[in-house]
């Protein structure tokens, strides 16, 4: 059995539309503020632009933890 985890940081676009910005083993001890700060820097420099639409806000961030048993 295995766990694995990815954080997801959704961003609106200046369109309306979200997208989806994910990450593989975020560490253990990840806090929301340092999620928010990061987003923000990743809005200020652009660096998030879909289709020619640039994230305008941070709508949500979470982490998802998925449990893989294989079976024998």
């Amino acid at each position: 059995m295995a766990d694995t985890r990815k954080l997801t940081m959704v961003f609106t676009l200046d369109n309306g539309d979200d997208f989806k910005y994910n990450l593989a083993d975020p560490k253990d001890e990840l806090t929301k503020s340092e999620v928010d700060v990061v987003m923000q820097k990743m809005i200020d420099t652009q660096a998030i632009i879909k289709d020619n639409h640039k994230a305008t806000a941070i709508k949500e961030a979470y982490i998802t933890t998925t449990t893989q048993d294989v079976l024998a």
